[in-house]
C-alpha cells in the first residue's frame, strides 16, 4: 500500500476532488459571513424579528436568527424534508446505474461510431452521475484508450449538467418543463461542444497532443503505486466494491454502491437549499432583479460569465433557482434561469483548476469557449423559441395552455420576498395571475386572477381559457391538505355575468369535480355551514362595490378555512369607473400578502406558452409523474 493519499474513486465513480470540497467549506463559511454581517448591521429578518429580540446580546440575535432559518416551518430543515423523496429516488437510480455498469459499458462501444459518438457521448453525460471533477477523471481515461477528444469534450461538457439525482431534485424545484428544457438543453450543449472540436481536430487537438509535457503519468489509475494522486484510484477500497468482491447478490452490492451516494449528492443538495435560503433572506432584491428579471437583454451574458467562479454544483443549482424565482416580485426571465443552470456546473472552478494543469492551454480554452458560447446561445435561443416573457415557464396551472383572454384587469402586487407567493403571469410587469402555498403550516394553496372576464360566460371557451380554469382546480385539489376532496363552492360577491356553464360541466364530467354555484343574493354570508364539506372556495368579486365587501366575521371563517387546508380562488373584479382599488378582493387577498392595485388594460389575448409540442408532451407525462410521487 502506497504511503500518498489515495483518491478513493475512477472513471466509474467519478473523483471526490479535495478542490471542490474546499470550495464547498469556503461557501459556507462565506455564507455564515454573510447571516453574521447582515444581523449585525440591520438586524435579524423579518422571518425571525420580534420587538423583545432586539433588547437581547448580538449572539442570542444570531443564534435565533440562524435558529428560524433552519428549523422553521420556512426553513432549511423544512425543505429538505420536501426534498428527500426525490433524494432518495435519485441515489438509488444511480445507485442502479453503477451496480450494472451501465455507463462504462456505453463508454467503452464509443469508438466505433465515429462522428456519431459525439451524440452517444452527450447523450451518455446525461445519464452519469458524476460532477464536473469526477468525468475529468473519467475523460482522461478514455483519452488513454484512443477515444478521440470530439466525444470526450461531449461528455466532458453533459456530465456535469444532468444525472439521474438531477432529474429528480429539478422536477421537485422547478417542475416538469424545465427539467425537460434543462436536458435537452444539456445535450445542446455537448452536441455543440462535441461538433466544434471534430471540425478543429486537425488544429491540434488530436489525442496524442493536447496534454501538456509530463503533466501526467500514463498507467493504470486503479495501481495503488500510480504516482499522480489526483487521478489514482483506490476503489477498491471503496464500501461498493469490498461488498461486490464479498457476494454476487446484485441487491445487496446495488444497496452499497447506493448508499455510497449519500454524502456525495447529499452535500450538494444541503448546500443547494441553504444557498438558496441565504439568497432570499440576504441577497439585495434590486441585485436579484437586475440578473434575473425581465427588463435586461444581457442577463444571460451577465450570469454565464459571473458564475465562472462559483462552484455551482447541478444539483445545488436548481435549489438555488427555486428560492431566486421565490423571492422575485414578478415572472424570472427564463433564459438567465437557464444560463444559471447550465452555465454554472459546466464551468466549476476546481474542474478548470485540473484542465490548466493537465492540458494544454489551447484545450483549456477551447473548453472555456465552447461552454461560454455554448451557454450564451442555447439560453438566447430557448428565451426567443421557448420561453414566454413574463410567464412563469412550466406552472401547473398553464399546463397544455397555449394562450388566455385579457382584457381589463388589476395589478397584483406581492410583499417584498414573501416566498409563498409567487406571480406566475405578469404580462408588461403587470402582476395579473399568482399562487400561494404553505403547506408546511397547513394551509391550502390559493391562486389570485386579477380579471374575471375569462371565467365567465361564452368567454371561458375562448383560447385555452377552459383548460386553464381546469388546471386552477387540479392544482388547488393538489395543494388541498384537507380531508375533503373534489368539491368546489363557486361565490359571487358581486354583480356580473355568470361563470360558465361549459367549464362547470367539464370539471363534473371529465375531472370528477362535484361544483355548486351561489352568490350574495342566496347566500348573503360566507358561512362555516356554507363551506362545510368543500374542498375548494372560488369567491368572485364582480364590480367593486360596498354589497361585495366582505366582512370582519367572512374574513375570519374563510381564513379558518384556509387554515384546515382547503384552498382558495380568488378573482378580483373591477371598478364601474376603473380610478379605485378593487378593495372588496383586497380584504380577502391581503390576508396571503397580496395586493390588487389599479386596472390595466391588456390585450384581447395572452399568450401563455410558445414551447414545442415534444416539451409539452414530455412535461406533461413528467407532470402525473410528478403527481403519483407526491
Amino acid at each position: 500500500m502506497g504511503t500518498d493519499k489515495q483518491n478513493n474513486n475512477c472513471e466509474l465513480h467519478g473523483s471526490s476532488s479535495r478542490a471542490a470540497n474546499k470550495t464547498l467549506l469556503f461557501m459556507v463559511f462565506a455564507s455564515f459571513a454573510l447571516i453574521v454581517w447582515h444581523v449585525w448591521v440591520y438586524g435579524p429578518s423579518g422571518h425571525a424579528v420580534r420587538p423583545e429580540l432586539l433588547t437581547k446580546p448580538f449572539p442570542v440575535i444570531l443564534g435565533t436568527e440562524i435558529w428560524d432559518m433552519v428549523f422553521s416551518g420556512h426553513g432549511i430543515l423544512a425543505e429538505l424534508i420536501d426534498v428527500f423523496p426525490y433524494f432518495i429516488i435519485g441515489i438509488l437510480l444511480a445507485g442502479l446505474i453503477r451496480t450494472y455498469k451501465l455507463t462504462v459499458r456505453l463508454q467503452r462501444t464509443l469508438n466505433r461510431y465515429g462522428f456519431s459518438s459525439i451524440f452517444i457521448a452527450a447523450g451518455i453525460g446525461i445519464f452519469t452521475p458524476l460532477c464536473a471533477c469526477g468525468t475529468l477523471t473519467t475523460a482522461i481515461s478514455l483519452l488513454f484508450a484512443g477515444l478521440p477528444l470530439a466525444p470526450v469534450m461531449a461528455l466532458l461538457v453533459t456530465s456535469p449538467l444532468m444525472s439521474p439525482s438531477t432529474y429528480l431534485l429539478t422536477l421537485n424545484d422547478l417542475g416538469p418543463e424545465w427539467t425537460v428544457i434543462r436536458t435537452v438543453a444539456a445535450f445542446m450543449l455537448g452536441i455543440f461542444a462535441g461538433v466544434i472540436t471534430y471540425f478543429i481536430r486537425n488544429k491540434g487537438f488530436q489525442t496524442e497532443s493536447i496534454f501538456i509535457e509530463g503533466a501526467i503519468t500514463r498507467g493504470d489509475f486503479h495501481d495503488e503505486n500510480y504516482p499522480d494522486e489526483r487521478l489514482r484510484c483506490g476503489c477498491k477500497e471503496k464500501f461498493g466494491n469490498r461488498i461486490a468482491a464479498k457476494t454476487s447478490n446484485l441487491f445487496v452490492i446495488f444497496l452499497a454502491k447506493s448508499s455510497e451516494m449519500l454524502w456525495l449528492v447529499g452535500k450538494y443538495v444541503l448546500i443547494g437549499v441553504a444557498t438558496g435560503a441565504i439568497v432570499q433572506r440576504y441577497m439585495p432584491y434590486e441585485w436579484i432583479y437586475s440578473l434575473f428579471g425581465q427588463e435586461d437583454p444581457l442577463s444571460i451574458i451577465w450570469i454565464t460569465f459571473g458564475t465562472i467562479p462559483i462552484f455551482l454544483h447541478q444539483i445545488s443549482a436548481s435549489s438555488i433557482l427555486y428560492h431566486i424565482k421565490s423571492s422575485l416580485d414578478s415572472t424570472m426571465n427564463g433564459g438567465a434561469g437557464l444560463a444559471f443552470l447550465i452555465g454554472g456546473p459546466v464551468t466549476a472552478l476546481p474542474t478548470m483548476i485540473m484542465f490548466w494543469t493537465i492540458f494544454r492551454k489551447r484545450v483549456f480554452f477551447l473548453y472555456m469557449i465552447v461552454c461560454l458560447a455554448g451557454t450564451i446561445m442555447i439560453a438566447y435561443g430557448f428565451q426567443y423559441f421557448v420561453f414566454t416573457p413574463h410567464v412563469d415557464t412550466g406552472n401547473p396551472v398553464f399546463q397544455g395552455v397555449r394562450s388566455i383572454s385579457g382584457g381589463t384587469s388589476a395589478v397584483i402586487t406581492k410583499e417584498r420576498n414573501d416566498r409563498h407567493v409567487r406571480v406566475v403571469m405578469d404580462p408588461g410587469g403587470k402582476g395579473l395571475i399568482a399562487t400561494y402555498t404553505n403547506s408546511i403550516e397547513g394551509q391550502g394553496g390559493v391562486v389570485f386572477d386579477s380579471g374575471s372576464e375569462r371565467f365567465l360566460g361564452s368567454a371561458a371557451d375562448r383560447y385555452d381559457n377552459s383548460r386553464y380554469i381546469r388546471n386552477i382546480a387540479a392544482w388547488l385539489e393538489e395543494n388541498n391538505v384537507s380531508e375533503s376532496s373534489k368539491k368546489i363552492l363557486i361565490y359571487n360577491a358581486g354583480d356580473g355575468q355568470g361563470f360558465s356553464r361549459s367549464t362547470i360541466e367539464s370539471l363534473e364530467n371529465s375531472d370528477g369535480f362535484k361544483v355548486e354555484l351561489t352568490d350574495r343574493k342566496e347566500n348573503p354570508e360566507v358561512s362555516e355551514s356554507l363551506l362545510d364539506e368543500h374542498s375548494q372556495l372560488w369567491i368572485f368579486f364582480g364590480e367593486s362595490t360596498p354589497e361585495s365587501r366582505l366582512s370582519d366575521s367572512e374574513l375570519e371563517t374563510i381564513t379558518r378555512f384556509s387554515d384546515e387546508g382547503k384552498s382558495i380562488l380568488i378573482v378580483s373584479g373591477t371598478d364601474r369607473n376603473r380610478t379605485n382599488e378593487p378593495a372588496a378582493a383586497n380584504g380577502l387577498a391581503s390576508i396571503f400578502g397580496v395586493k390588487f392595485e389599479g386596472f390595466v388594460k391588456h390585450s384581447d389575448e395572452l399568450k401563455v406558452s410558445s414551447s414545442f409540442h415534444a416539451i409539452s408532451g414530455i412535461s406533461e407525462g413528467l407532470e402525473r409523474f410528478y403527481r403519483a410521487m407526491k
